[in-house]
């Protein structure tokens, strides 16, 4: 999957319920010209509830503004982590390598 060109949904509360699923996987938030963040889960939904509850700040200060996902079992996902993290450079993750979600 690229994620240049994926799907991309407005992050918000409304968005995020009706988008992203309680399932395992690896989600991005980006604002429109850089990737802020890419994070995994067990859950998406619940993850991306958390940041906009306001669980990670200093996402929130790089205001992103869409959202997107891919769903993968744990191993998996933890591969695709560290490659998307590696691939797409987000600002946050260069800060927070240490503080992957489960």
């Amino acid at each position: 999957m690229d994620w240049e060109n994926s799907q991309r949904f407005t992050l918000t509360r409304t968005s995020v319920i009706r988008n992203a699923p309680e399932q395992s996987g690896v989600y991005g938030l980006c604002s429109p010209d850089k990737w802020v963040y890419i994070g995994h889960s067990a859950n998406v939904r619940k993850a991306m509830l958390e940041y906009l509850s306001g669980q990670m700040p200093y996402v929130l200060q790089w205001q992103p503004k869409q959202f997107t996902f891919e769903l993968l079992p744990y191993k998996e996902r933890l591969t695709r982590h560290k490659e998307l993290v590696a691939h797409c450079q987000p600002v946050c993750n260069r800060k927070t390598q240490s503080l992957t979600r489960s």
